[in-house]
């Protein structure tokens, strides 16, 4: 069951890769399409920024998803790599713990977001909100899903020397 959990988890993080790729290039390109028309064209146009920004929300979100599969958000470790070794593995668990807990939170507060504001459309394109506000449920989603490999798998050995 940890094989196909670890497996899924591995496959989501390639997509959800893939997905940060294309929307960022999106976004830059929605970008530059706002400074061409704004200093080049001289005229300014709306909704290049509401687009970025609405991809801004998912790639920042997406790509938190990723680091916590991947392990490359910052962590302070001064003071845990000089733990004893079990000391540092159940410090390191109780932490998986409170970032799945994080993600279970973002579910939960995210559906409620969603459903609080099903109704309203963006400002200038008219879009449905919706369309920012699922990305709390889904990234928190992600997060948990890539949580549950690292709490189940057996820990590697600190390397405190």
């Amino acid at each position: 069951m940890l094989a196909f959990i670890d497996r899924v988890s591995l496959w989501s993080a390639r997509l959800t890769g893939l997905v940060v790729v294309v929307m960022t290039a999106a976004m830059v390109g929605s970008l530059l399409i706002s400074i061409f028309f704004r200093y080049v064209v001289g005229q300014a146009l709306s909704w290049p920024e509401e687009i970025s920004l609405m991809l801004f929300v998912w790639v920042v979100l997406l790509a938190g998803s990723l680091g916590v599969r991947e392990g490359f958000h910052v962590r302070l470790t001064v003071f845990i790599n000089r733990l004893p070794s079990l000391v540092y593995i159940i410090l390191d668990r109780i932490i998986i713990c409170a970032v799945g807990v994080f993600g279970g939170v973002l579910i939960y507060s995210g559906r409620d977001l969603v459903l609080r504001t099903a109704e309203n459309l963006t400002p200038t394109l008219r879009l449905p909100l919706d369309l920012v506000n699922y990305s709390a449920p889904v990234c928190g989603a992600l997060i948990v899903l890539h949580s549950i490999p690292k709490l189940l798998s057996p820990h590697e050995e600190a390397s405190n020397e």
